[in-house]
């Protein structure tokens, strides 16, 4: 862009910024302004504070399941193999690489590795004052940053070392940048996206740094996680509908506007271009991925999930079967109760509402004035139709239909109204097309308001995710619409929901709300630190150390550690790296490279035969189960001719609530 132009696109975004500013409030107005906002600014902090200090109850353990010991093992691997590895798993590898960079410094450092992930669930939370806040008002920046940090699925997602974190915050972070972007171009949008974009370079009439930030926080998207390419994708094609919406316009009267869409597209294209290299093995995996990956659709329970994942978590929902004890049980359900009793008090507040405005609407439409023309609707802050009737039309003469008093001047109005619509009704076949073409225009400029426009968008992002999830879990036969994959998108969801939030006026309310959603966060990561920090959790592995020592004591070699079940022995092999390990790779599809991640310790075999040829002596057989009882693998193992059970422990594991098993066979 030329100094010229983009002085010219400067003056605009500079008038546009005047003409949404506060030069026309009063000092008194703008000081109660500033004292307020300090106000709000300190509840902002104490709500981040308290949120931080909420999710970091729950990470300072040293246990991890089975996703969480895949991050770590990969995470001690060069770049270069963590690249080649990762092409056998089902995730992209920037988290990865970013683990191995902490590994470099830190050393394999499981807290390390889990506070870094929880920062990606404060960074989401500091949005909310950075971003939200300023471009949406406090009320809204408040609410986001309380609902990423106290509901329950955030609190559990935030402490684990995977990239749901940090996914998270790109995914979000792109969709605000677009929104910034598309509100500067548009001329119009909240006062805060106007106030930051003053005093910034340009690039086709936005700045410059919003667009490199979109770009970039997209491309991070896609290499975190898929669903982050999904929902980047999203995020920009809404941007990119604007864009050739905005350039058709302009070019209707005379304008340009392409310069914009020319950004665009060339950002697009370099993000393209440094994503190839990953999507030839997303498009490779692809092909592998039925009936070998993921999991399967359970009609209803999968969609039930996939609607109360965010605050119907694991922990909760044991608790509501009674498996930590009635007084949990009883905490969630006097919960429940108060949720149910929110929700029929929205309801009601809502049915009222829309009773108002029809009535209001019906008292103009009986005095024959338009809503906003001076008449009796006059939005739906009327608490009468009588009452804005009166107002509207004078005192003069009574209309029999609202009670409102008309002049001369108005009974005028109304009889010219009249005949117009009774020569309307006669010709029906435009007054209806007038008629709705009017409620359209009203539904429009609902939609497009500063207040309703970023929520339809940011569900949109989120319905959009959904939707293209769900019609790729058909095309591949094999369920991809995972709710923990889903929650990649969840940014949009809790701002959508803290707008919505924010447009309630009545303070109890907001605050019931907030309150048993806090009550039941509450509940939830009681549970979780309870499981986290539990001494049951390291009980199999102690057993399995002794067990191994034994009989390496006993046969002067290092035992033979054998299971087709991972995730027993993915944990072991972080935990216990000094153990070796064989596995029975029984999958189809690219597991057995993606398991390298956990090589040397951990090595790989396709048969059960392959893996005691020429073996003879007592070995141990580990296994994981949903129940208590012997894994199949010893149960298969004790079938076979020459093979012998001799002893078996099966310990109870709070922190993933399965039950884990070591066994020592003997083969003959």
């Amino acid at each position: 862009m030329d100094a010229g132009a983009h002085g010219r696109a400067w003056r605009r975004v500079g008038a546009w910024a005047r003409a949404c500013g506060r030069a026309e409030e009063s000092p008194e107005a703008l000081r109660a302004e500033d004292l307020s906002a300090v106000r709000s600014r300190a509840i902002h902090l104490i709500v981040l504070v308290a949120g931080v200090a909420f999710l970091l109850a729950n990470a300072f353990h040293g246990n991890v399941w089975f996703d969480e010991s895949y991050s770590v093992a990969i995470a001690n691997h060069s770049f270069a193999d963590i690249w080649r590895i990762g092409a056998g798993d089902v995730h992209p590898v920037l988290f990865y690489w970013a683990l191995h960079a902490l590994n470099l410094v830190f050393g394999q450092n499981v807290l390390v590795y889990r506070l870094f992930a929880t920062a990606g669930a404060v960074a989401l939370a500091c949005l909310g004052y950075t971003h939200v806040r300023r471009d949406f008002g406090a009320r809204v920046g408040i609410l986001f940053s309380f609902f990423a940090l106290f509901t329950p699925y955030v609190a559990t997602m935030a402490v684990e070392v995977r990239m749901y974190s940090w996914a998270t915050f790109s995914v979000m972070l792109c969709c605000m940048y677009a929104y910034r972007i598309a509100s500067v171009l548009r001329r119009r949008g909240p006062r805060g996206i106007c106030a930051s974009a003053q005093g910034l370079r340009l690039w086709g009439g936005a700045p410059r740094r919003w667009w490199i930030v979109l770009f970039a926080s997209g491309l991070a998207s896609a290499y975190l996680h898929y669903f982050g390419v999904i929902s980047a994708f999203v995020a920009n094609a809404f941007l990119l509908c604007f864009l050739v919406w905005r350039v058709v316009r302009l070019r209707r009267i005379g304008g340009s506007g392409g310069g914009a869409l020319a950004v665009f597209l060339a950002g697009s294209v370099v993000q393209v271009a440094l994503y190839a290299p990953w999507l030839l093995v997303l498009l490779q995996q692809a092909g592998v991925v039925s009936d070998s990956y993921w999991a399967n659709i359970v009609f209803p329970t999968t969609y039930i999930e996939l609607a109360t994942y965010p605050v119907l978590t694991s922990q909760v929902s044991f608790a509501l079967r009674g498996a930590y004890g009635e007084g949990w049980e009883a905490a969630l359900n006097v919960l429940g109760a108060a949720a149910l009793a929110v929700a029929a008090a929205f309801a009601i507040r809502a049915a009222w509402r829309g009773v108002r405005v029809c009535r209001a609407m019906c008292a103009c439409r009986a005095c024959g004035l338009r809503a906003g023309g001076g008449g009796c609707a006059s939005g739906p802050r009327v608490t009468s139709g009588k009452r804005a009737a009166s107002r509207a039309c004078g005192e003069e003469t009574p209309c029999r239909a609202c009670g409102a008093m008309q002049d001369d001047a108005g009974k005028a109005r109304g009889a010219a109204r009249t005949a117009r619509r009774d020569g309307g009704a006669r010709r029906a076949g435009d007054a209806v097309p007038g008629a709705m073409a009017r409620r359209l225009q009203r539904a429009a400029s609902w939609a497009t308001s500063d207040k309703v426009l970023p929520v339809l968008l940011a569900l949109g992002v989120y319905g959009g995710v959904y939707g293209i999830a769900w019609a790729a879990s058909f095309a591949l036969d094999s369920l991809i619409l995972y709710y923990r994959y889903l929650f990649v998108a969840i940014g949009p969801l809790l701002f959508a929901c803290a707008g919505v939030l924010a447009r309630v006026r009545n303070r109890a309310l907001v605050g019931s709300a907030c309150a048993v959603l806090l009550g039941v966060s509450v509940v939830h990561q009681a549970l979780s630190v309870m499981d986290s920090y539990d001494a049951r959790n390291v009980e199999p592995l102690v057993c399995l150390q002794e067990k191994v020592d034994a009989l390496a004591e006993e046969q002067d070699a290092a035992p033979l550690v054998v299971s087709s079940d991972i995730g027993f022995q993915g944990v072991a092999a972080v935990v216990l790296p000094e153990i070796p390990q064989t596995y029975l790779d029984w999958q189809q599809g690219n597991w057995g490279l993606a398991y390298e991640a956990y090589a040397p310790v951990l090595t790989s075999e396709k048969s059960w035969e392959l893996i005691f040829e020429g073996f003879h002596g007592q070995f141990v057989v580990l296994g994981q189960t949903q129940e208590e009882g012997l894994p199949r693998d010893v149960a298969d193992l004790a079938q076979k001719d020459g093979f012998c059970l001799i002893e078996a422990q099966t310990f109870y594991r709070p922190y993933e609530r399965t039950w884990f098993t070591v066994a020592v066979m003997d083969k003959a």
